[in-house]
């Protein structure tokens, strides 16, 4: 075994700092943590020098998490490192690079300034949203995506349902789906569709092909159209890039330079626009468009367009049987007014959905044994939830 010292590890899920004990071997940096668990490897080859603190070479891993970081302090370490990994810069190199992002982030501040000063935040997010390359929605959906796994409850079990006892025919069912909603909406980035653990009935979506859906709204889905339904309002909300409109708005061009330049390392900010993405409010126009989009989309498949309207009825119909603002909590402390809640005006919006489906011929979008496989992917249905 060659040189090895102590260094600081962040994995990009949690904030938390870990000492780590990194060992340089033939291939890679080898990193150890003292609670016994399987040595990391970060290949040479795939190492990369990020922006960090004075007296720190701050390192990321095309073989890790995209936010993971590991900062070595020690000097004679550093130099080992960086006389065994080519594609890290020299030092001359990274100064020049240092002084060339300064000089971006002022003409990113000026830019920023000079637009908010015309255009106003909401429009420039209009703006700007569609010009971003997709690559950049991805990025953005990664980094976020480790973030809402960390900051949702989901009770005792896994965040993702499909891996438990009994639920693999659920996970195929809703792979399945995934793919024939995916082939028809034919989007630059690949969807990346997850059941969630909880029983609030929600669904939502992040940039790049992010969507979760929630086990209390599949629950609530009486056909496998309703839940194709709003997955295909939910790829709307992808294909018309409204996450990245929200991050903007948000958090302005800030957020995104660190993005673009390749010196975001999560941290407070990605809990923050995580936590404004997953609890969303869109404005009404884009509710609608994705609505239409749903629409095509369903029609696109041969299911049911109207499906996504009579989900909304229901769940409007059961938050008035629960007494309306004094909704009953579940286990999870939600109700089926968490998805109403930033999906406004649904009369008005079931009335447009019914007008763009016409009289389309329909065929469901999951036969029977695929839809009750899928009603069961986080676990069987108890007694309480039952009733």
């Amino acid at each position: 075994m060659g040189l090895s010292g102590p260094a600081s590890y962040f994995d990009g899920v949690t904030s938390r700092r870990r000492p780590v004990l990194v060992a340089l071997d033939d291939t890679g940096l080898r990193l150890s943590e003292s609670d016994g668990a399987a040595p990391q490897l970060w290949p040479y080859s795939l190492l990369r020098e990020v922006a960090g603190p004075p007296g720190a070479l701050r390192l990321s891993s095309q073989s890790a998490h995209a936010l993971a970081r590991l900062d070595v302090r020690d000097a004679a370490l550093a130099a080992a490192i960086r006389a065994r990994a080519p594609s890290l810069a020299a030092g001359e190199r990274a100064e020049r690079g240092l002084r060339r992002r300064v000089a971006l982030w002022g003409c990113a501040a000026a830019v920023s300034a000079g637009l908010f000063a015309v255009y106003g935040l909401p429009a420039l997010a209009d703006r700007i949203a569609p010009l971003l390359p997709w690559s950049v929605d991805q990025r953005m959906g990664e980094g976020f995506d480790a973030q809402i796994r960390f900051l949702l409850p989901t009770g005792d079990g896994d965040f993702e349902c499909g891996a438990g006892d009994g639920e693999a025919a659920g996970k195929a069912a809703l792979d399945a789906l995934t793919t024939k909603l995916s082939d028809a909406a034919a989007l630059p980035v690949p969807l990346k569709i997850v059941a969630v653990r909880s029983s609030i009935p929600n669904a939502f979506a992040l940039p790049g092909g992010y969507i979760y859906l929630f086990d209390g709204l599949i629950r609530e889905a009486e056909t496998p159209d309703e839940i194709a339904g709003v997955l295909a309002h939910e790829i709307g909300h992808v294909a018309h890039r409204d996450g990245s409109r929200r991050v903007l708005q948000a958090s302005g061009l800030s957020f995104l330079f660190g993005f673009v330049l390749g010196d975001f390392s999560g941290g407070a900010a990605t809990i923050f626009v995580a936590r404004v993405l997953s609890e969303a409010s869109y404005s009404r126009a884009a509710e609608s468009d994705a609505d239409l989009y749903a629409v095509r989309l369903m029609r696109r498949i041969g299911a049911d367009p109207r499906a996504l309207g009579t989900m909304l009825d229901r769940l409007v119909a059961e938050s008035k049987s629960k007494d309306g603002a004094d909704v009953e909590k579940d286990r999870d402390g939600g109700s089926a007014l968490d998805y109403l809640s930033s999906h406004p005006a649904v009369a008005e919006r079931r009335r447009a959905i019914d007008a763009a489906a016409g009289d389309a011929p329909a065929r469901p979008a999951l036969d029977a044994a695929a839809f009750a496989a899928l009603k069961t992917i986080c676990g069987p249905e108890t007694a309480d939830e039952g009733s």
